[in-house]
C-alpha cells in the first residue's frame, strides 16, 4: 500500500519517533536529504511537518501526494483525503490510490470501490486498483467478490506479500484462520516480518489453539513485552471491526 475494516488484527502500539528536521528545509536537494533521514525512523510526523512547510513555496502535485501518503501511514486519513482534494481533477493513478486507501481505512468502502472502477476503466491491468477493490469489496460483506478481486491483482504481478496478506483477510473475515496460517506462516518462514503479517499470522494463531507458536513469534519479533497477556487479549477478539489490510 498499499493500502482496514471489518476485521480486528490487534493495534499494536509503534514508538514513532517525534520531533523533526532542525531547520527547514530550503532545496529540493535538502528536502531528499531529510526525508530520507527521517524515513528510516518513520517519523511520519517528522515528514508531515517538513512537507507542510516546503508546500508554502512549493506546492507541487508530487510534494502534495507526499504530503498525503505521510497523513495517510501517520493514520490521519481526513487531512490525507483534505491534502488531496486540490488534485482530484487530475487524471493521476496515485492520487486515486490514495483516495482509495483513505476511504477503506475510513469505512467508506462504496466510495473506494467507485474510485478504483474508475481506475480500472482507464487500465483493466492495474494490479492496484484490482487488490484496493478486493479489499474494499471484502470489508463491505462480499468476500467472494473480494477474493477474486485480489486473485485478480496477484495475475497482473502485485507483490505476493500484499496479496497473501489481503487473502489471508478475508479468510479471517470468515474465520478460516487455519487458512490464513496456511498463507501467512509460509511468507513469515521466508522471512517476510511486514507488521501486518505478523499481526495477522499471530492472531490466527491464537484461533486456531496454537498459542505456543504465537507467543514464539511475539517474543521472536519483539512484539510485545508481555506475551502472555497480549495472547488472552487476542483470544478475547471479535473479527469484525478493525483490519490489517495492506
Amino acid at each position: 500500500m498499499r493500502c482496514s475494516k471489518k476485521i480486528v488484527l490487534l493495534a499494536f502500539c509503534s514508538v514513532v519517533l517525534a520531533g523533526c528536521a532542525n531547520r527547514p528545509a530550503k532545496t529540493e536537494a535538502e528536502v531528499n536529504y531529510q526525508e530520507d533521514i527521517l524515513l528510516k525512523a518513520k517519523n511520519y510526523n517528522g515528514l508531515i511537518t517538513m512537507y507542510r512547510s516546503w508546500l508554502k513555496n512549493n506546492d507541487t502535485a508530487d510534494s502534495r501526494i507526499k504530503l498525503s501518503r505521510y497523513y495517510y501511514l501517520a493514520g490521519d486519513y481526513k487531512s490525507s483525503l483534505y491534502y488531496l482534494q486540490p488534485l482530484n481533477m487530475k487524471n493521476d493513478v496515485r492520487v486515486s490510490i490514495l483516495q482509495a486507501q483513505n476511504m477503506i481505512a475510513l469505512g467508506d468502502y462504496g466510495p473506494a470501490i467507485r474510485v478504483t472502477d474508475k481506475m480500472l476503466q482507464q487500465d483493466g491491468n492495474n494490479a492496484e486498483a484490482w487488490n484496493l477493490r478486493g479489499v474494499a469489496l471484502a470489508l463491505s460483506g462480499k468476500a467472494a467478490e473480494g477474493q477474486q478481486a485480489i486473485d485478480k491483482s496477484r495475475q497482473l504481478f502485485i507483490a505476493d506479500d500484499v496479496a497473501i496478506n489481503n487473502l489471508a483477510m478475508i479468510a479471517m473475515l470468515d474465520y478460516r484462520y487455519q487458512d490464513a496460517v496456511g498463507l501467512l506462516l509460509p511468507q513469515y518462514l521466508r522471512g517476510k516480518k511486514q507488521s501486518q503479517i505478523l499481526h495477522n499470522l499471530v492472531l490466527s494463531l491464537v484461533k486456531v489453539g496454537d498459542r505456543r507458536y504465537a507467543k514464539n513469534i511475539i517474543e521472536s519479533e519483539n512484539l510485545s513485552n508481555k506475551p502472555d497477556e497480549l495472547i488472552d487479549a487476542l483470544a478475547a477478539i471479535s473479527p469484525r471491526a478493525k483490519g490489517g489490510h495492506k
